[in-house]
C-alpha cells in the first residue's frame, strides 16, 4: 500500500522578463499545499514572480527517441485543449517553457509542439493541460512571497557561532592572563 502523498511539479518564474523553469518537486495531498510546500522549499531564495504546481502525472514526456520510434503513431482525434509546452535542452538544463498550444490529446500536444516550435530541439519535451496547473495569480505575488522573503534563518552568516566561539576564547584567555599578571 503506498502511504505517500501525490508528486506534484514545481515551475517557477525567477523575473519577468525570465522564462518559467522546471525548479522541483514536492509531495502533497493537494495542489493547494502543494503550492505553499513549493513556495516554502523554493521560493526562499531566489525570489520568484509565478510559481506553478502541477500533478507530475498530468506531464506527457517524449524524447527523441521515443518520437522517432512512434512516427506512426496515429493521433486521436477530440477535443481541443490548451497544453504548456516545456523542453529540456541539454542534460544539466531545467526544463523551460517554450510556449502553448491547442491539442485533442497529450500526444497530439507533442506534434503540435514540433510543428509550432521547429526551430527549437529539445532532448525532450514535456506537454501538461492547462487545466492541470495551480498557479499564483500575478497579484498574489507580493501576499505569497513576502513571507519568505525576508527570512533569514537559513542564511549561515545570521549563525556567527564559530566567531562567537573564538571571541569567548579570547575573552578568557584574556580573562587568564590579567590574573596571572596580578
Amino acid at each position: 500500500m503506498d502511504t505517500q502523498w501525490p508528486r506534484f511539479m514545481v515551475f517557477q518564474q525567477e523575473g519577468p522578463d525570465q522564462p518559467v523553469v522546471h525548479n522541483g518537486t514536492v509531495h502533497a495531498p493537494d495542489a493547494e499545499l502543494a503550492m505553499l510546500n513549493a513556495r516554502d522549499v523554493f521560493v526562499r531564495r531566489p525570489e520568484a514572480v509565478a510559481l506553478w504546481v502541477v500533478p507530475a502525472d498530468a506531464i506527457f514526456t517524449q524524447t527523441q527517441e521515443e518520437l522517432a520510434q512512434a512516427a506512426e503513431t496515429q493521433l486521436a482525434a477530440g477535443p481541443l485543449a490548451s497544453y504548456y509546452v516545456f523542453g529540456k535542452f541539454s542534460q544539466q538544463a531545467q526544463c523551460r517553457q517554450v510556449g502553448q498550444v491547442q491539442a485533442s490529446s497529450p500526444l497530439a500536444a507533442v506534434h503540435a509542439a514540433i510543428a509550432t516550435f521547429a526551430d527549437k530541439q529539445p532532448l525532450w519535451w514535456w506537454v501538461f493541460p492547462a487545466s492541470a496547473v495551480l498557479k499564483n495569480e500575478s497579484t498574489e505575488a507580493e501576499p505569497m512571497f513576502s513571507a519568505a522573503r525576508y527570512k533569514t534563518f537559513k542564511d549561515q552568516a545570521e549563525y556567527p557561532v564559530v566567531t562567537m566561539m573564538r571571541a569567548l576564547r579570547n575573552q578568557k584567555a584574556n580573562h587568564k592572563d590579567t590574573e596571572n599578571t596580578k
